[in-house]
Parts: structure tokens; sequence; C-alpha cells
């Protein structure tokens, strides 16, 4: 590796450390979309809510959700979820 290769690449390190801030502090496009279906979905009850909580509410949601859906594969498949007969079979 030449010289000019190493300061490329030692100068890149604090731009990704920028770029890996930014994406952090915003959110991306697919997030962004989340919170917008979200919005559009539950309609007026959402209009006085912060990204943050609706953000928040879908995370709880999506918690719940998943343990139904585990609990009843749980009494479908004799205690084990559908990924667990999966991975057996």
């Amino acid at each position: 590796m030449n010289t000019t290769e190493q300061i490329f690449q030692a100068s890149s390190s604090p731009l990704a450390s920028i770029d890996s801030a930014l994406r952090s502090l915003f959110p991306t496009q697919a997030e962004e979309t989340l919170i917008q279906k979200a919005r559009y979905t539950l309609g007026i009850s959402a209009k006085d809510l912060a990204d943050e909580e609706l953000e928040t509410f879908l995370t709880e949601f999506q918690h719940l959700i998943d343990y139904w859906l585990d609990t009843f594969e749980q009494q479908l498949f004799d205690g084990m979820t559908l990924q667990q007969v999966l991975r057996k079979g």
C-alpha cells in the first residue's frame, strides 16, 4: 500500500465515524416509512404522539404479538414454537 492509500484510509476512518453517528441520530428511510405507516393506520389517535412515543408503542406491540404467537405455537406444537419444530425436523 502506498502512502496516498494510507492517508486516504486513515482519513476515511473519522468520516466513517461521523457517518455512523449521523445514521444513529437520523432515522433511515425504512424507519421513517414505518412511523408514517403507523400514523396513517392509527389516524387521528396518533396525531398528538411524538415519533419517539409512537416508536415505543410499535416496539411494545411487536413484543406482545411475538409473545402471543409463540404462546399459540407452543399450545399447537406440544410446548415448542414453529421455529423450534422446523429446526428439530
